[in-house]
């Protein structure tokens, strides 16, 4: 007789029916095999063989055979969509090792599941094949980001080349970060790009400084403001750093009118570039400053302006208020001739100074080499015919040949005005 498992409702009195014809037809054996081991009321497939006891199972079915996951999500086998329950996972189509469901799937791969039913497991396979979508990496101009903190920047304010992103607060896993989250000094920011609903796996890492203000100030003294024409002065130009963090790649620019001769740059601070006038330092840290000093000579023809002015820095300086300063000197028309010959030839009898009649209230003095004084004239005008006129040194004589010193002082000239001339009487 055969054999037909089923329970006794009305489809197992049909499907019993089905039986006694085909095992009177000669069938041995009848098996009906249900949908699912926990509905025993409904019929899906029915299987006949010669070994009574053995029941065939279906292989499992899915929605779809070609699935994708975020790489991001570390999907495993559980994860991927299967219309019945007790499934068990393959590598292969036949044979092949069982795989845990907790096992992470491949991208390009193809995983094959079987259905449990009992003990029977279905000698087909279903074959899924898995896509893993992992975005790239966000990309950046500056790894290190500098603001200040007057900027009150935020998480917005990162510079990354792609759009679509979100940031988090760890390489991975972490928290995701509101684009209004204040930047912290010293912290690193992970950036992720977003591309449909996937994240990119490996995050772009930013780190960012928050500058305290600084400011950069600059400033610039002569040690001359009313040299002679020809006179060579010396411009120095400071620059501070007021403040409390560094400055980098500092510029500042120098000009100087056409009444200017370039003699000579020193600085213990980068460097002086006399064909474009620039001065270049690498840093400067915070309350430092720097000094340039900058030999010229007066001449006779031009203005006489100097501008020193900052022209870039890192981070850029907000105050721009002191970032230039200006000097004009007043050359003196004034030229000392430093030899003549009182000979009464009519030539070069005087010891002439140029311009001298400007300063009225000019005070002369002329030294022998001992340090005597020989000779002294209020109001200077060119009258000096080398004659001593202060006692004690043979008073209204011809002085001897020889080299003296003088000292002119004038009101209007910030220094005295020293040096030599030689007196020759042949």
């Amino acid at each position: 007789m055969g054999f037909c498992l089923w329970k006794n409702n009305k489809v197992s009195r049909f499907i019993l029916l089905f039986c006694l014809l085909f095992y009177v037809g000669g069938q041995s054996n009848c098996y009906a095999t249900p949908k699912a081991i926990s509905e025993l009321g409904m019929v899906d497939n029915l299987f006949f063989y010669d070994h009574p006891g053995i029941m065939e199972v279906s292989p499992p079915t899915t929605k779809n055979n070609h699935q994708e996951f975020c790489a991001g999500d570390l999907p495993t086998l559980a994860s991927v969509q299967i219309n019945e329950a007790n499934i068990i996972w393959y590598d292969k189509a036949s044979n092949g090792t069982p795989l845990a469901p907790n096992s992470p799937i491949e991208n390009n791969a193809t995983y094959y599941a079987a259905q449990l039913i009992g003990n029977e497991e279905s000698t087909q396979r279903l074959a899924v094949f898995i896509s893993l979508i992992s975005p790239s990496t966000p990309t950046t101009k500056n790894t290190v980001q500098v603001f200040s903190s007057t900027d009150n920047a935020t998480v917005a304010e990162l510079e990354v080349e792609e759009t679509y992103i979100v940031w988090y607060d760890a390489p991975q896993a972490g928290n995701l970060l509101d684009l209004d989250t204040p930047l912290q000094n010293g912290k690193s920011y992970y950036a992720a790009q977003v591309t449909s609903i996937c994240e990119s796996t490996t995050r772009l890492m930013v780190k960012v400084e928050v500058n305290e203000p600084s400011d950069i100030k600059v400033s610039k003294t002569v040690n001359n403001k009313h040299p002679m024409i020809g006179e060579k002065v010396v411009l120095t130009i400071t620059v501070e750093n007021d403040g409390i963090s560094n400055f980098n790649n500092i510029v500042v620019t120098e000009h100087l009118d056409r009444g200017y001769k370039y003699v000579n740059a020193k600085t213990l601070n980068g460097s002086y570039d006399p064909s474009n006038q620039v001065w270049t330092l690498n840093s400067l840290p915070a309350k430092a400053t720097a000094v340039l000093n900058l030999e010229v000579e007066t001449t006779a023809d031009g203005s006489y302006s100097s501008i020193s002015a900052l022209k870039a820095s890192m981070p850029q300086d907000n105050n721009s208020q002191n970032n230039s300063a200006e000097i004009t000197l007043e050359p003196s028309c004034i030229k000392i001739y430093n030899e003549f010959t009182p000979n009464d030839d009519g030539d070069n009898d005087y010891f002439r100074i140029d311009c001298i009649e400007t300063f009225p209230e000019s005070d002369l003095q002329v030294f022998n080499r001992y340090g005597a004084l020989v000779y002294q004239k209020k109001a200077y005008q060119n009258e000096w015919r080398g004659l001593a006129n202060v006692n004690g040194v043979g008073k209204g004589e011809i002085l001897p040949t020889g080299t003296y010193f003088y000292i002119l002082k004038t009101d209007a000239l910030s220094e005295n005005k020293t040096g030599w001339l030689f007196l020759r009487k042949e």
